[in-house]
């Protein structure tokens, strides 16, 4: 009351009021960050290991079970996942979802420290490497393709790859910068192992000679009158002659062998490659840029795309530099339909006031709607909140709440005037009269808002951002309704302008229709139970239709984007990989559907969405190839994904294909996910195969993996102990040979311009199966031959172990058609996983993974939180009601509206998920705003004299106008969702129709339920 009598009294500050507020808005739009998706936090890391030729049971043992060891001292994590396949392991670390945000750069740091500890117990030569996968998704993706003759010059085009990448790492506001695709080079000296058996030579006296002839390394400093000079050793390895020039024995004082003489030296990509990359078919090498968050995502493209095209202009027209994803493109046109559905939403929102309240209340009305969006962005700006797609989808439901206590107030000051007041006597009872409850209402909106605002995990962390706009939104518009609307109202009338009878009017009015309103009122208050019934139709239809509501995590992402998984059999390199992927091409241009498509082959996709995680390393990838797909037309896309999905499959039944669009919400590998814990594999390995087959008849089903199943052909060496014994060789050497002569080894670099190559060693054949298995070797008789120490056998064995908290664990996914729910998977598989559970052995345990855990882990994240905002709710009612009663009176309406929502929902067809819950929680708090107004206005008038049920009819005449009004506006908030989001549709559907319902709740169960109370 104090500040709105300075407010009156002191017009000038009221005008630096509202001045501060509009230029705090403008100066907060202008700075305040602009990105497509909110920040989630680093929750996930990978670490990788290299073992070569160790078999997954020795990973196992020498490396999986001493690095889980350290790892489980950092109790932040939740998840520790351990893969181990042939020379190669991949543990995954997530974060608990309670930890928070500020305390994740900690724990990443702590976690290094014990991979550090571990490196200690660990093999000589094995470095695991922390890869930190997560963070900002990639911005702009530009590729390279070669435009002239012959063949792509990979090398060529790597190394203006690798020039371009340093120039857009150093944009300001760079993240990080990656190149795909490009090639590994390397100096390759294949040695003829004939030649080197002849000159009495093995591969690693070779290793041991060449190793000590790379000269560059440093040598120190002389200090010598008051200076000091740096001595090093000159480079003498710069190119391929050099190399092939260096000594490897001397033979007779003066005969010298050089490398030159017994081996072939080449400078080439390394082959068979880690990784490809395709764009559109060509063969490509693609440079990534990934913005950092907090920073405006279109002015930073801006100054990427400047150098860009100076850095274009000095290529060869030869290779061409092009443009295949942009961020902004999309933040764009997102950005561009949230302010059409902001703009749509004020016009509604000012139309319907004017419509029912009159022009003098829709012009204070809707003066409001700016002063809010300005507050709220002054409170992002202080918050360090961002414009997002979440954020600014807070501002537009708000635009339907926020005049709701503007509406109020301007009804009962029109009241007052009505009964005789003057407009500061009208002004100050009004205040009086309405500060309590509409702080109430205001407070347990906001509190119902509060779970979503700081729930933990990815979840939280997506909607949390819609959720502070919608608190600061309705909090914003508390203060002006209080403090801002009756200065206007004042100021409003005494402008003699608006005193013309073309500005008069309360708004529609209708005698007939007010005659007949009157009649149904009394006849619901004549026996208070009429109006219960009527109230509870709505919530009653709504609760029915809760178990025919289809489930699902998140909605799906409208972008005209699709993802293609392709798994060839494990031993498969590479170049098999982009055999299969140029068939399938063939075949996806058919549907019709394609602009351009993308290709990673040899590792999974890289962060090109928020919540695509895995793809920052090629190792261990060589079976995959995973594309991305850019449609037409997102509608068509959806369409005609299913049938592209089942055609694909049945055209291709060697390999494993998985055709899906892009999700929104945390990652979700597969639609179904279970597990299985248990000590031993075979058994793991047998119960792998029986759930697979369960999960394999579900409808919808069509490709189910067992990470146990199948294994990877191999040769093993068998020795002859026997026959090294007698030829004084021990096994240490000869695996060092086989490995040197096979796989090869780096000896040294060579520095070539401004890179420094990697020289490689191996042995010279044409068919190193057969080579290895007859390599030969000096002995004590001259030459002798791998195959006189044992022979090769080939094998298929089991190449995949999977570790679950420290635990052995298989887990079986299945994979559902791009247009099904696996909630109705998970439904039909229910009974039958029950019996499969009821029948492991002792010491296994059967757990639920893929989206089912997820849907539930983000549930129960917002659920308990929401007790605490529970409790606090209930006592800002029983605050403001001063009664026990009233308060639980309140309560029971947001009880009953959670069934509204769920109608809304089935109006709507909209899936029950995250968002659809969102908006049942946000529902519980919006809905009872107009009970508890109601609330007050029959305390008023019975505190007056004692309320009949006549009198009782008058005063919800009297609030049914602002009611309907709040209702219909709030509706008109939801509308541009509704028509354009559908990510955000549930939670439109499900308020939307809340606030119909609780309009009719307002007005006919608080009445009937006073009037029981009252035993009027």
């Amino acid at each position: 009351m104090f500040l709105l009598k300075i407010l009156f009294d002191r017009p000038r500050i009221f005008g630096l009021l509202l001045t501060f507020i509009f230029l705090a808005g403008l100066f907060s739009l202008n700075t305040l960050p602009r990105q497509e998706n909110p920040e989630l936090s680093q929750r996930w890391s990978t670490i990788q290991v290299v073992y070569p030729g160790a078999s997954p049971n020795r990973i196992e043992s020498q490396i999986l079970e001493p690095l889980e060891a350290k790892l489980r001292e950092v109790f932040e994590f939740d998840e520790i996942i351990s893969f181990a396949s042939q020379g190669f392991s991949t543990t995954v670390l997530a974060i608990k979802d309670e930890v928070p945000p500020s305390l994740i750069e900690q724990v990443w740091s702590e976690t290094q420290d014990k991979i550090d500890q571990a490196s200690f117990l660990l093999p000589p030569d094995v470095k695991p490497q922390l890869i930190r996968s997560s963070g900002p998704p990639i911005t702009l993706l530009y590729a390279l393709t070669w435009n002239g003759e012959g063949e792509t010059p990979l090398i060529l085009m790597s190394r203006v790859a690798e020039d371009l990448r340093q120039t857009l790492a150093y944009v300001s506001g760079s993240d990080r910068s990656h190149v795909y695709g490009a090639a590994d080079e390397e100096v390759l000296v294949e040695i003829d192992n004939a030649k080197l058996s002849a000159l009495g030579l093995t591969f690693q006296e070779v290793f041991q000679v060449l190793s000590g002839l790379d000269t560059k390394k440093p040598i120190g400093q002389i200090s010598q009158n008051g200076k000091e000079l740096l001595v090093k050793a000159r480079d003498n390895l710069t190119n391929i002659s050099q190399v092939a020039n260096l000594p490897i024995k001397v033979f007779n004082d003066y005969e010298i062998i050089r490398l030159g003489d017994i081996a072939t030296l080449s400078k080439n990509p390394r082959d068979p490659p880690e990784e490809l990359t395709l764009f559109n078919g060509e063969r490509s090498v693609l440079v990534n840029i990934s913005g950092a968050f907090s920073q405006r995502v279109d002015l930073y493209v801006n100054n990427v795309e400047e150098l860009v095209d100076e850095f274009k202009d000095q290529l060869p027209s030869e290779i061409s530099l092009e443009k295949i994803y942009d961020e902004s493109f999309y933040f764009k046109e997102k950005f561009n339909t949230l302010y059409t559905s902001i703009l749509f939403a004020i016009l509604f929102v000012v139309g319907i006031s004017y419509f029912l309240l009159g022009f003098k209340s829709a012009l204070i009305v809707g003066s409001i709607i700016p002063l809010t969006i300005f507050l709220v962005l002054f409170g992002c700006k202080l918050l360090g909140l961002p414009l997002h797609q979440t954020s600014m989808t807070g501002i537009i439901i708000a635009l339907g709440l926020l005049i709701d206590n503007a509406i109020i107030v301007v009804e009962d000051f029109k009241y007052r005037r009505n009964l005789g007041h003057s407009r500061e006597q009208a002004s100050y009872e009004t205040f009086q009269h309405l500060w309590i409850p509409l702080a109430a209402a205001t407070a347990t909106t906001a509190l119902s808002f509060f779970p979503i605002a700081v729930g933990a995990g990815p979840s939280g962390e997506f909607t949390g951002g819609m959720a502070k706009t919608v608190i600061l939104s309705i909090t914003s518009s508390l203060f002006l309704a209080l403090y801002v609307v009756p200065v206007l109202l004042n100021s409003l009338d005494k402008i003699k302008f608006f005193e013309k009878e073309i500005f008069g009017g309360n708004g529609y009015s209708n005698e007939k229709l007010l005659h007949r309103y009157r009649a149904v009122l009394t006849w619901s208050y004549e026996v208070p139970k009429r109006g219960i019934m009527i109230a509870m139709i709505l919530p009653a239809l709504g609760f029915i239709s809760f178990p025919f509501l289809k489930a699902d995590f998140f909605p799906e992402l409208d972008r005209n984007m699709f993802k293609v998984l392709v798994e060839l059999p494990p031993s498969s390199n590479v170049e098999s990989s982009e055999k299969a992927v140029l068939k399938l091409r063939d075949s996806i241009a058919q549907s019709g559907i394609v602009q351009d498509d993308i290709w990673f082959i040899g590792r999974r996709l890289p962060r090109i969405l928020y919540n695509v995680i895995g793809g920052d390393s090629a190792l261990g990838a060589n079976n995959l190839a995973q594309g991305v797909y850019i449609s037409n037309s997102y509608k068509e896309m959806k369409k005609a994904l299913p049938e592209l999905a089942k055609r694909l499959t049945s055209e291709n039944p060697g390999l494993k294909i998985i055709v899906d669009k892009f999700d929104s919400g945390p990652p979700v590998d597969a639609a179904v996910e279970y597990s299985i814990d248990g000590p031993d594999l075979n058994i793991l390995r047998a119960l792998g195969k029986k759930l697979e087959l369960i999960v394999r008849d579900a409808p919808g089903v069509f490709l189910t993996k067992s990470d146990l199943a199948g294994g990877a052909t191999n040769l093993e060496f068998a020795f002859n102990e026997f026959n090294l014994a007698l030829g004084s060789m021990s096994g240490d050497f000869f695996i060092n040979e086989l490995a040197i002569a096979s796989e090869g080894v780096v000896v040294g670099a060579m520095l070539d311009g401004n890179k420094e190559l990697p020289i490689k060693i191996r042995g010279l054949s044409t068919d190193p199966i057969e080579s290895t298995q007859f390599l030969s070797m000096p002995s004590k008789e001259g030459l002798d031959y791998s195959s006189n120490y044992g022979e090769f056998e080939v094998t298929n064995q089991a190449n995949f172990i999977s570790r679950d908290a420290g635990k052995r664990q298989n887990q079986v996914s299945g994979w559902i058609w791009p247009d099904l729910l696996p909630s109705q998977t998970e439904k039909f598989l229910a009974d039958r996983l029950e019996i499969f559970k009821a029948d492991l052995p002792p010491g296994y345990i059967f757990e639920v993974g893929g989206e089912a855990e997820a849907r539930g882990q983000s549930q129960s994240n917002i659920f308990s939180s929401a007790i605490l905002f529970f409790v606090l709710i209930i006592i800002a009612l029983v605050a403001a009601l001063n009664s026990f009663r009233q308060a639980g009176l309140i309560l029971s309406v947001a009880l009953w509206c959670t069934g509204l929502a769920f109608l809304g929902l089935t109006i709507g067809q909209a899936n029950f998920g995250f968002i659809g819950l969102v908006g049942a929680i946000g529902l519980a708090g919006l809905s009872i705003n107009d009970s508890i107004v109601v609330l007050s206005h029959i305390k008023e008038a019975n505190a007056r004299s004692p309320i009949t049920k006549e009198e009782l009819v008058e005063v919800i005449i009297r609030s049914t106008r602002h009611v309907i009004t709040t209702s219909a506006t709030t509706i008109g908030g939801f509308l541009p969702l509704i028509l354009t989001s559908i990510f955000f549709q549930p939670l439109a559907w499900a308020m939307a129709g809340g606030v119909i319902g609780s309009a009719i709740i307002a007005l006919f169960y608080i009445p009937a339920c006073y009037a029981i109370s009252k035993k009027l």
